[in-house]
């Protein structure tokens, strides 16, 4: 139960070990996904951030691949990156992107890519069977040109369709051989409630030109209606006077 605890723990202790890679075993088809948040301070995002990515650039644990980055700056900056790793690196460019900060939480999923694959193969085999037939028909004799052109026609097509395949295929692999590890990075000055506060009086004068911009724009609005409902108000005004003295 303790293990389990360690493995789920979303209350921002930290998790002690980092995340581990995951491989297939045999006759499974998982394509596994990583979600790690780390909590660095302020100064320390940035470096962290330029170092993981140079070490996945760099291939340093192993075949890397960058996925997106995105970064913030600001009084409470925050990162993301994604990466396409082998199991093997998992463990090390976690540890390299938490250096000196803390593992707040951890989310491990799989999607079974087992009737992907069948499907692939069986269309593989299906256009296969199909490209042999064409070829049958090619080496008789006596064929007009109209009927060699199709032919010719129908090979380019199942070309087409099986390179297709091949890179669904190629793609399919490199997501069973890799992990996908997503790494999130962000402050502990993010989640205080000095730090909300702080923020709200960063973004006091980009309020108040707000506000005083949508308050001229109502006003704006308003006026013709006022221009219009003004005379209407005295009128009506002057009736209810006259049939109030009646």
């Amino acid at each position: 139960l303790l293990s389990l605890i360690g493995c789920s723990d979303q209350s921002g202790a930290p998790l002690g070990d980092a995340l581990h890679g995951e491989r297939n075993k045999a006759g499974s088809y998982l394509a596994y996904e990583h979600h790690v948040g780390i909590e660095l301070t302020a100064e320390q995002i940035g470096e962290r951030i330029a170092a993981t990515r140079e070490a996945c650039m760099s291939e340093r644990f192993g075949a890397c691949s960058l996925i997106a980055a995105q970064q913030s700056s600001g009084r409470a900056p925050r990162g993301e990156l994604t990466l396409r790793i082998i199991p093997d690196g998992v463990e090390a460019i976690t540890r390299l992107a938490s250096e000196g900060g803390e593992l707040t939480n951890r989310t491990t999923r799989a999607e079974d890519l087992a009737q992907a694959v069948s499907d692939n193969r069986r269309q593989n085999e299906q256009l296969l069977r199909q490209q042999q037939t064409l070829q049958q028909f090619e080496k008789r004799d006596g064929l007009a040109v109209s009927d060699l052109l199709a032919l010719a026609r129908e090979q380019a097509a199942l070309e087409v369709q099986l390179q297709a395949l091949a890179q669904e295929a190629a793609q399919q692999q490199r997501r069973l051989d890799t992990n996908l590890l997503t790494l999130n990075f962000s402050s502990p000055y993010e989640s205080s409630p000095l730090g909300r506060i702080g923020d709200a009086f960063s973004r006091l004068t980009d309020n108040l030109a707000e506000g005083t911009a949508n308050l001229i724009e109502f006003i704006g609005y308003s006026l013709p209606f006022l221009i219009v409902l003004f005379p209407v108000a005295l009128g009506l005004r002057k009736l209810w006077r006259r049939l109030a003295s009646r």
